[in-house]
């Protein structure tokens, strides 16, 4: 009697932890661009902490053009272009020390890659992309993904409207 009550113990604390892991194996909710999270652009960086946690490759998208061996893991951002037109997208560390991140366009159901940086900031081995004219008010998509997707987790991104000068005259 007292072994089958130990049996099933064990085994509610089994399917206990398995619920318990699969609830923290999900995929994160921006795993895919139509479920993109909005990063709001403004003056300066401000940083935001996100993860790469579970990610998994999108379906259907083409490889980035940039990072080496495209390996998965990605996670999706949007954000409204800016009056100017003009951002600055940077990443920080977390977790992850190495990250990539491609800028993309979106028409008629084709996600058109703009621009892609490994390496680019200036905060360790993280990527960085400075554009200019944008569409004012168009929506615009960031994939991010850790270089070779074996080092999962955390990490920071923030837009920032950026100026560039014509005439000595800021363009913001």
């Amino acid at each position: 009697m007292g072994k089958m009550i130990l049996q099933r113990v064990m085994l509610a604390l089994t399917f206990g932890f398995l619920n318990v892991y699969s609830l923290y194996a999900q995929a994160p909710v921006n795993d895919d661009p139509a479920a993109a999270i909005t990063l709001s652009v403004t003056p300066t960086c401000t940083y935001s902490q996100y993860t790469t946690l579970n990610a998994t490759s999108t379906p259907g998208m083409p490889t980035p053009t940039c990072g080496g061996t495209y390996m998965g893991g990605d996670v999706w951002f949007k954000f409204v272009a800016p009056p100017a037109g003009n951002v600055d997208i940077n990443t920080n560390v977390g977790v992850i020390t190495d990250g990539v991140m491609a800028l993309y366009s979106y028409s008629a159901g084709t996600y058109t890659q703009l621009a892609c940086d490994d390496d680019g900031g200036s905060n360790g081995f993280m990527p960085f992309i400075s554009r200019t004219g944008l569409v004012a008010g168009t929506t615009y998509y960031i994939r991010f993904w850790e270089y070779g997707n074996d080092n999962n987790g955390t990490f920071s991104i923030c837009v920032a409207a950026s100026s560039t000068c014509s005439n000595g005259n800021p363009s913001r």
